[in-house]
């Protein structure tokens, strides 16, 4: 990329703002690398978030969400920061911004959400739930943790877009949308690489930059 392009990227963001990335289950930082280059060179503030994913309950990694957010929230030089998150990243998303307002919160992209619960995690939970605390918790089963997390807008009025991977065999297309989406696309892509589609981090910039965009 020359010089000049990179300078046109940096323009596209507003001064002091910053991206939160977080990763979904059995997933590490990696996974959310390519937004993470994106967004920086776009004149983002990017915190990609890593954590132990496969063990303790969602609560738990949402309380550790949280400080992150808090401390952008105290930060005098962010004005505003926006959410990027990955499968069960969506839900300890969900599940923080039920408990807790953010007065700074932008924009907010959910990749390959399991809004409804995974058939995937149902299936599994049984033979590995005892090793992966979240499995059970992501279950597409009507009782299951994930269907039980309310409504955050009356929290947290956030504007947020969904990206549905067209080939996952992870979580059923039907269990991908939530009421109060303000943009939904479908990208080519299967579950685990979907952040690394170059349709979907363009999605990403171009929303949280206040843009709409068609994906192929």
């Amino acid at each position: 990329m020359t010089t000049d392009a990179k300078q046109k990227l940096a323009k596209e963001a507003p001064a002091r703002e910053a991206v939160v990335l977080v990763h979904g289950l059995a997933a590490v930082r990696l996974v959310m690398w390519p937004i993470g280059k994106r967004l920086r060179k776009c004149g983002y503030q990017v915190k990609n978030h890593g954590y132990f994913s496969i063990s303790k309950t969602i609560p738990h990694h949402a309380t550790r969400l949280g400080e992150i957010l808090d401390g952008f929230e105290k930060d005098p030089s962010i004005e505003k920061f926006h959410l990027v998150t990955h499968s069960m990243g969506c839900i300890i998303g969900r599940h923080l911004l039920r408990q807790k307002r953010f007065e700074k919160l932008g924009r907010w992209v959910m990749l390959a959400p399991p809004n409804r619960g995974s058939h995937a995690a149902r299936i599994m939970s049984p033979y590995l739930g005892r090793f992966c605390t979240p499995l059970t918790q992501l279950s597409d089963a009507p009782d299951s943790f994930v269907n039980q997390v309310k409504d955050f807008r009356d929290t947290n009025d956030v504007e947020f877009a969904i990206v549905e991977a067209a080939y996952d065999r992870v979580i059923a297309s039907s269990s991908v949308p939530l009421e109060g989406q303000s943009e939904y696309v479908v990208v080519k892509s299967n579950h685990g690489p979907l952040p690394w589609h170059a349709d979907a981090i363009k999605f990403v910039q171009q929303f949280l930059s206040q843009k709409s965009v068609e994906t192929r």
